[in-house]
């Protein structure tokens, strides 16, 4: 990652871009690192401050990708090296503009940096999990955790119980948000409302709840609400319930079919059939939404390979998709903390490679390629909320 070209600056909607040799850093606008990126490579700085290099391997996809945290040393002399760089960029800059960049990169040194990892969890628990098009909304966390909390492949709220916030809860939470993202709200893409699934609060307070992140966050940032929802939960939820959810600025919902096959449902501690999580996004059609599917390709190895896709293949093609609706197809991976190892392992199941990974991506892409809705990867190694 070292540089020996003169960098160069260019300053746009309120983000500078710094171009040194073939790296390209990019900072937000109060000076605060995002990411730096050149073929084959990127380095990603999260609001927590980690900081993830994920390097490509040309013609392997999605499989093929390595990620790694740096530490904290590599970290520091990280921040070190790309801040030298952006301040020495500036030159070229008219000068009151290159004086008011100046003192915001200044005020970043590697250590108000680390302290940024303390004030975000003064804001938030760990943001597990986001889809990958909400990586820039702001996350209101309405709820900590999941209300189910037990499939046998999740392992991203087994650090806490499940909680609905109360009124004064809330508050206390958008209070501590907005000191710390501050005028960084203004880049933000509406609101996803975390953690596992608010369609799970009670209608009355949901609406509630998204009437005061509106109220304290402005339209511009609160116009548009997203979320996850379990499909086994929705059965509290009443056609007029899903409407004026919808209204009140809910539009698109994110669910984990996972598979479409009862049996490996069945195994993954999934609960309800595909069939009743099918007649749930129906019912979120019905009223309106958008939807985002996700399914895990290679969950259940190779023995549960055929009819995964299979049963998956007639299970979307009974979902009423509209243009717009998503289906992501998510390599499984094994979190070895959940109990799955143990289990995959007493019926034999087996992993794919990461070749044959590939491959399943390949086959699941052709026979999903006639679906209205678009088909696109994801993988959940890339989240970073930055």
């Amino acid at each position: 990652m070292r540089q020996t070209a003169t960098p160069t600056v260019n300053v746009r909607a309120h983000r500078m871009v710094v171009q040194a040799g073939d790296w390209r850093y990019h900072f937000d606008r109060t000076g605060r690192f995002l990411f730096g990126v050149r073929a084959h490579e990127v380095v990603r700085r999260g609001l927590d401050d980690r900081v993830v290099q994920v390097r490509t391997q040309a013609g392997a996809g999605i499989t093929g990708r390595t990620y790694r945290t740096l530490n904290p040393e590599e970290k520091a002399a990280f921040y070190r090296r790309v801040y030298a760089l952006a301040r020495a960029s500036l030159d070229s800059l008219p000068a009151t503009e290159a004086a008011r960049w100046r003192a915001l990169l200044e005020g970043w040194t590697p250590e108000a940096l680390a302290a940024d990892a303390q004030a975000f969890r003064q804001v938030y628990l760990p943001i597990s999990i986001l889809p990958p098009d909400q990586y820039h909304a702001l996350v209101v966390q309405i709820t900590h955790g999941c209300s189910y909390n037990r499939c046998l492949f999740c392992d991203f709220y087994r650090d806490r119980r499940f909680h609905i916030k109360s009124e004064d809860e809330l508050q206390v939470h958008l209070d501590r948000l907005q000191r710390f993202m501050g005028p960084r709200i203004a880049d933000r893409s509406g609101v996803f409302l975390g953690d596992g699934n608010a369609l799970v609060v009670p209608t009355g307070k949901l609406l509630t709840m998204m009437e005061l992140v509106r109220e304290r966050l402005g339209s511009s940032v609160g116009q548009d609400f997203y979320t996850f929802m379990d499909t086994f939960t929705l059965e509290h939820k009443t056609p007029e319930d899903l409407r004026r959810i919808y209204e009140q600025g809910l539009r698109t919902v994110y669910t984990g079919l996972e598979t479409g096959s009862n049996r490996l449902r069945a195994f993954l501690r999934k609960p309800g059939t595909a069939e009743e999580a099918v007649a749930a996004m129906n019912r979120l059609k019905e009223a309106g939404y958008r939807i985002g599917v996700i399914l895990m390709v290679g969950v259940g190895g190779p023995k549960f390979a055929r009819e995964h896709l299979a049963a998956t293949r007639q299970a979307l093609n009974g979902i009423h998709f509209t243009p717009g609706d998503l289906v992501y197809l998510s390599p499984f991976v094994d979190p070895h903390d959940t109990g799955y190892d143990e289990q995959a392992r007493a019926h034999a199941l087996g992993a794919f490679t990461d070749e044959q990974t590939r491959e399943e991506l390949a086959r699941w892409r052709r026979a999903l390629a006639s679906l209205p809705a678009k088909v696109t990867l994801y993988s959940i190694r890339e989240h970073l909320y930055a």
